[in-house]
């Protein structure tokens, strides 16, 4: 992952959920655990409405910042409060009982978004990282 500082000023994509899960596999926090990227995106929607494929047909990219959710600032805030309020977690046996864990000992940092939810991203100028393709592989998954 290349690093990043959270900023504002390249173009701008809203993008409205309908529910959770949102379709984005991978978030990386920006420089001091502050923002969060999306970085890795479902890469189809496998039928209407699949909420897998929302962030996908909402046009959300690799490199998108989160700038905002359903109105609240998010562009500098804590990484961990950010996907708090996002709770974009897709419910994969194998982590379900580490993050409950992780939870119970360390809390949240917010509450999660009401849905609908309302995200602003945003591009940083001149920002070039480096994003993996998603292929999907015979479990219905999706692998680097």
């Amino acid at each position: 992952d290349v690093a990043f500082t959270p900023a504002a000023g390249g173009p701008e994509h809203e993008v409205v959920y309908k529910k959770r899960p949102l379709g984005i596999l991978r978030y990386q926090p920006g420089a001091g655990m502050k923002g969060a990227m999306a970085m890795e995106i479902i890469p189809k929607s496998r039928y209407p409405g699949d909420p897998q494929g929302q962030a996908f047909t909402g046009g959300v990219k690799a490199g998108y910042v989160v700038k905002s959710i359903n109105g609240e600032d998010a562009l500098t805030a804590d990484f961990g409060k950010i996907m708090d309020l996002l709770d974009d977690e897709v419910a994969d046996p194998r982590f379900s009982k580490s993050t409950a864990l992780a939870v119970e000992k360390q809390g949240r940092m917010a509450e999660p978004a009401a849905t609908p939810i309302t995200v602003v991203y945003t591009e940083i100028p001149g920002y070039q990282g480096k994003f993996a393709a998603l292929t999907q592989d015979g479990q219905d998954g999706y692998a680097r």
